[in-house]
């Protein structure tokens, strides 16, 4: 199973926005104010949980 986390950092701060199916799903969730996202500090990754499975 695939998953987007969507996170935002500013310097040593970082705050997980949430855990999404979508990356399209996750860009929702940015606030309609950010124009560029990964220049203000946010930023979606995937992660596939099988590979935390041993």
């Amino acid at each position: 199973m695939v998953v987007y986390v969507l996170w935002w950092q500013k310097y040593d701060d970082v705050e997980i926005w949430g855990v999404y199916s979508s990356v399209e799903e996750a860009k929702k969730n940015i606030p309609d104010d950010v124009e560029n996202y990964e220049y203000e500090g946010f930023s979606i990754e995937e992660f596939d949980l099988d590979d935390f499975v041993s």
